[in-house]
C-alpha cells in the first residue's frame, strides 16, 4: 500500500472541474489524496492496461476526497476520472 501521484489534467463543465487522474502503477491498497475533500460529486474509472476494468474485481472507493483502489492485481494503468466543485 502507497500513497500515489497521478498526472492530473483539468476541465472545466461549468461550476464543476472534471479532473482525470492518470496512474500507470496501481497496486491493492494504494491511496489518492486528491485534496478536494467533501467536493467530490462523483468519479469513475477505466482500466487501461491488459487486464481489463472487471478483472479481478477491480473498485475505487473515495471517503472526504481520499481514493482507495481495490486493485485485484499489481501494476494496474487505471484512468480516475472525478467531478467537484473547486
Amino acid at each position: 500500500m502507497a500513497a500515489k501521484t497521478p498526472t492530473v489534467t483539468r476541465a472545466s463543465a461549468g461550476s464543476l472541474t472534471l479532473l482525470k487522474c492518470a496512474f500507470t502503477d496501481i497496486d491493492d491498497g494504494d491511496t489518492y489524496a486528491s485534496g478536494l475533500g467533501g467536493n467530490v460529486w462523483g468519479h469513475w474509472f477505466n482500466a487501461t492496461d491488459d487486464f481489463g476494468a472487471s478483472s479481478d474485481s477491480l473498485s475505487i472507493s473515495e471517503s472526504s476526497g481520499t481514493f482507495t483502489f481495490n486493485a485485484g492485481q499489481s501494476n494496474r494503468v487505471v484512468d480516475l476520472f472525478i467531478l467537484a466543485t473547486t
